[in-house]
């Protein structure tokens, strides 16, 4: 948990000096708190005024991850990738990895039956803030 949500959990927390620590956090930092799940604690505390600040933010980031999903949703639909899945996991994942590579680790999750809402904010901090991008 980074500063400003640790200040927000305080119960010692001033909305102004949040509000404050809100403005001086980057980009990533602040993506970050909605990735562990800790954004709405940090908007709730912050003065009426000043929601939007984080709440527009949360939003594109809800719908960029609603978008992941679809994509994701999709590909397990095609026929190519459920005869994909029935082979054996070596087979699998050398399938993936030839035809999907960006959403690899969230197909593999799904695969194993396991994929998490966190999974995919995570694939979402990755892929605005990662510095490796060989997709191609």
């Amino acid at each position: 948990m980074n500063r400003a949500g640790r200040y927000a959990a305080s119960d010692k927390s001033d909305p102004i000096e949040l509000l404050h620590i809100i403005y001086e956090l980057p980009e990533k930092d602040r993506m970050l708190m909605w990735v562990e799940g800790y954004i709405d604690l940090v908007i709730e505390k912050l003065p009426h005024y000043a929601k939007d600040i984080l709440t527009s933010r949360k939003e594109k980031w809800e719908d960029t991850k609603e978008y992941i999903k679809e994509q994701v949703r999709d590909i397990t639909k095609k026929e190519e990738y459920k005869h994909a899945e029935k082979k054996t996991r070596k087979e699998f994942a050398l399938y993936v990895m030839s035809h999907y590579r960006e959403f690899q680790s969230l197909l593999f999750s799904s695969f194993d039956g396991n994929i998490k809402e966190k999974d995919i904010r995570r694939y979402v901090y990755r892929r605005r803030f990662s510095g490796r991008h060989k997709y191609r």
